[in-house]
């Protein structure tokens, strides 16, 4: 079994979120050193865009020696199952041809995954972008996101809300991963801002209306199995911190 798990990605994720990051292509969570940045240009070439242009070389020899950490959207992945601890490290010292894969290998490697549409509640699955490049980042839980990227979603490690860019999910083959142990614990809880209603908990689901805020629901939290007096499924309202629920019950 390996020492790499979902619970562990997802630590290392949110620590390398703490860290001054560049986006760098080919580059796995090092510091930003000239050598670094002539090395990953002579192996990824000048091309515009994500690449090594001019402008970009230039921006990256600026945070050179001062802390920076360069990774791409693969790489955040890659240097947790290289940094030789289970929750995760800089520099990459594990490295391992072995399990030297791009985006697209390490989907077509997993074993698991599916579409966005049934993306389970299990921080650490890999979501992808089958239409922008196979573009990844990882699931947080809860309706979170962290991808390290380049252009108007940042430029280095953001975390975001989930959003329609990510088109499938899927399981790196390097992790071990947990599956959340399922309660039926019913919770009364009242919200504190409006949550639109979902046919299912997916942002994309189709809108069922709106619970408003001070509404009081019993909810069942992490189950598959659904309260039989339930009438509405929701998600929380991304940008505020919530419940995703598998069914709430609006109360008289």
């Amino acid at each position: 079994m390996s020492i790499y798990t979902n619970e562990g990605l997802v630590r290392h994720a949110k620590r390398a979120l703490q860290l001054k990051t560049r986006y760098m292509w080919g580059g796995i969570l090092r510091e930003i050193t000239p050598a670094y940045i002539d090395l990953l240009r002579s192996m990824y070439g000048t091309r515009n865009g994500t690449g090594y242009s001019d402008a970009r070389y230039k921006t990256l020899q600026a945070d050179a020696n001062k802390g920076v950490y360069g990774c791409d959207c693969v790489g955040l992945i890659k240097s947790y199952y290289w940094s030789g601890n289970p929750d995760g490290g800089v520099g990459s010292p594990k490295y391992s041809s072995n399990s030297d894969v791009n985006a697209g290998g390490m989907y077509s490697l997993a074993s698991e995954k599916g579409k966005i549409d049934t993306l389970p509640e299990i921080p650490g699955v890999i979501l992808i972008s089958r239409t922008s490049g196979n573009h990844v980042g990882i699931y947080l839980g809860c309706g979170e996101t962290i991808e390290c990227t380049l252009g108007q979603r940042g430029d280095g490690v953001v975390k975001r809300n989930l959003d329609s860019l990510w088109t499938d999910w899927f399981k790196c083959s390097f992790i071990d991963y947990k599956q959340p142990a399922p309660t039926t614990a019913l919770k009364t809880v009242k919200l504190a801002f409006n949550a639109k209603i979902r046919s299912a908990p997916r942002y994309d689901s189709e809108s069922l209306g709106v619970l408003t805020a001070g509404t009081r629901c019993i909810i069942c939290v992490n189950s598959k199995k659904t309260d039989p007096a339930s009438r509405y499924e929701y998600v929380k309202l991304y940008g505020h911190e919530g419940w995703i629920v598998t069914s709430a019950v609006p109360m008289k």
